[in-house]
């Protein structure tokens, strides 16, 4: 069954007698009230066969409508089922079959809503016609690993789970020399003064439950540090020995370093061999500025992020880290190259005092870099 996607509206022309059917982003015109019929008849999901049931509306002119919809891809021709882990075990077969039921079962209802929000994103990624449930899903299947201790990295954490990637997790040292909660976690996610002086990894932990989207499964170790990640991010300034490992090993990785003064960076998200890396953006911004080296004078605790920011900047990151997931996804789906075009060669600039106003900065390949070769 075809239906028209969530948030299709029906506008009316300043032409008489015509009206817009779609979206800000893409419409098509109703041009005649035959063609009006059909749309309001869609929008209360009537099937094609219903609709033709209607007077005076023609075969040719349901077809040649549904067309132009499928083209702009505003109708859905599936009806996605969310893949989530067993729930429920029992050696007795039948209580299992009926406490999965969803009638009787508020996990899931809850998971329902949950997603609703999430759905209406992934539901008008391009070449979606299932109502983006399919593509949520998949989000379960990236393991995404986080490195570094700051707010963003926090941040980072909480959006990632609550987006769907139930697998992400910190490195074994992300904190480094500061693996207790301290006052410079507190409102962020799930930290309360209370947990001031508790270990950080164990209540992330714990919080994983409360804040990851899809039912953990039970018989997964999301803290197995032999598995290989699909992406790390690391957030703060990377050690070169690191960096430099990454790059030989064709690990892909999305750089988040640290503020300096009121601006920060988010990227480049880097795929080796293929796309520019860290040291190609700074030789093509110290060429640009004109300097030669930099010897910074900030101490670690000035490098941190405020609260707005941290925010803003974590937003932002998790955006791109979805999108790399998703067009994984999209090219499963096809059999073909995933397509990251619109996330690698560019760097995100953000000014603490216009936040509103990122700058997105195109990063091409240095000769002197060598990461090429």
């Amino acid at each position: 069954m075809r239906e028209l996607k969530r948030g299709v509206a029906l506008s009316q022309s300043t032409t008489p007698g015509q009206y817009f059917l779609g979206t800000l982003k893409r419409v098509i015109r109703i041009s005649t009230p035959e063609e009006k019929v059909i749309a309001l008849a869609l929008a209360l999901g009537k099937s094609e066969k219903e609709i033709l049931q209607t007077p005076n509306v023609l075969d040719a002119t349901v077809s040649t409508l549904l067309a132009q919809l499928e083209e702009e891809e505003l109708i859905n021709h599936e009806q996605g089922v969310l893949r989530v882990s067993q729930r429920f075990v029992s050696k007795l077969d039948n209580r299992v079959k009926k406490n999965s039921r969803p009638a009787f079962d508020a996990g899931v209802q809850q998971l329902q809503r949950r997603c609703a929000p999430e759905l209406n994103q992934t539901n008008w990624i391009t070449g979606v016609i299932d109502g983006g449930v399919e593509m949520l899903s998949s989000r379960q299947n990236y393991l995404c690993e986080i490195s570094g201790n700051n707010r963003v990295a926090t941040l980072l954490y909480s959006l990632l789970l609550a987006s769907g990637l139930s697998q992400v997790r910190f490195t074994p040292a992300s904190r480094g020399a500061y693996p207790l909660i301290s006052d410079i976690d507190m409102a962020l996610s799930t930290f309360r003064q209370s947990d001031t002086g508790t270990a950080f990894k164990s209540h992330c932990e714990m919080m994983r439950r409360e804040l990851a989207l899809f039912p953990l499964d039970r018989h997964e170790n999301y803290l197995d540090e032999v598995s290989t990640p699909d992406l790390r991010i690391h957030c703060g300034d990377i050690n070169p020995e690191t960096l430099s490992l990454w790059m030989s090993s064709g690990e892909k990785f999305l750089i988040i370093p640290s503020p300096r003064a009121d601006s920060a960076l988010i990227g480049p998200l880097v795929i080796p061999g293929v796309s520019p890396c860290l040291r190609c953006y700074e030789l093509s911004s110290r060429e640009q500025r004109g300097v030669i080296d930099l010897l910074d004078f900030t101490p670690n605790v000035a490098k941190e992020y405020p609260q707005i920011a941290a925010h803003f900047i974590a937003a932002m990151a998790a955006s791109l880290i979805v999108q790399f997931c998703d067009a994984i996804t999209v090219a499963n789906q096809r059999d073909t190259a995933a397509d990251f075009s619109a996330l690698l060669g560019i760097a995100i600039s953000i000014d603490y005092q216009l936040l509103a106003y990122p700058q997105v900065v195109a990063i091409p390949r240095h000769p002197l870099c060598g990461c090429a070769f």
